[in-house]
């Protein structure tokens, strides 16, 4: 009866697993974490304007070396109509398609106030379990 040999080019589970600790160890930049003044103020912005947005940029593109204005010849600049075309479809899906998930840890207080027999009942208490949510940009 023949053996089958070990073939040395598929010993690579050392490989595998160095580019999975690589994975798993790559730098990551953590998301800043807005204050409880900045969440509690975010009802005064203004929300997404998609003309302010394109203003923005095309006062910008002078320093990316774009021209701005109609061109020779009184061409229209097609890179200001795309930059205005790009910025109202993302305002247009931000506004229309965009979720936003929230989860928040067991322990949110919770109060109620009822009424029985004996008179007015109130309580306070605490969820025992985590909630999740879905919201939208506007």
């Amino acid at each position: 009866m023949a053996e089958i040999g070990i073939d040395p080019s598929l010993q690579i589970s050392e490989e595998v697993a160095d580019f999975l600790l690589f994975l798993l160890k790559e730098d990551r930049v953590p998301v800043p974490k807005p204050s409880l003044q900045q969440i509690i103020l975010a009802k005064t912005r203004p929300g997404l304007n998609a003309e302010i947005l394109t203003s923005s940029i095309t006062s910008r593109f002078e320093e990316a070396g774009i021209p701005t204005g109609p061109l020779v010849g009184g061409t229209p600049n097609v890179m200001e109509n795309f930059v205005k075309v790009m910025m109202e479809e993302l305002v247009t899906a931000i506004q229309t398609d965009m979720r936003v998930d929230i989860a928040s840890d067991a322990g949110a207080t919770v109060t109620a106030a009822g009424a029985n027999g004996g008179g007015p009942v109130s309580t306070v208490g605490a969820t025992t379990v985590p909630h999740t949510g879905v919201g939208i940009a506007s």
